[in-house]
């Protein structure tokens, strides 16, 4: 099993698209700055935030109230890192390479 990445978002939420597109790239090239991706290794999952009634139980057991989100699964599925609220894009693009490094070495 592998650790997952989970990206909470929103349609309605310009810093979230922006994030979609770096998010999209992870999946679609396999690396982030030049780290490997192994798909085996980490999973991303992107959310939909505004389908409530679909994700509200995941909305609501990893405390999500604000998007974008991003939440670090182990490999046992436990909630090991998660942001706390939204931040500029560099900080948020951050946030994600540390999330992947972080899930790759595990």
């Amino acid at each position: 099993m592998a650790s997952t990445l989970m990206f909470f978002s929103s349609k309605a939420c310009p810093l979230c698209q922006r994030l979609s597109i770096d998010i999209g790239k992870v999946e679609a090239q396999g690396y982030v700055d030049g780290v490997p991706v192994k798909r085996n290794r980490l999973d991303v999952l992107q959310i939909d935030a505004d389908n409530q009634a679909k994700w509200a139980p995941e909305l609501l057991h990893y405390q999500v109230t604000k998007v974008p989100a991003f939440v670090l699964l182990d490999k046992q599925g436990r909630a090991v890192a998660s942001t706390t609220g939204p931040k500029p894009y560099e900080q948020m693009q951050q946030v994600l390479r540390a999330f992947v490094s972080r899930g790759l070495s595990k």
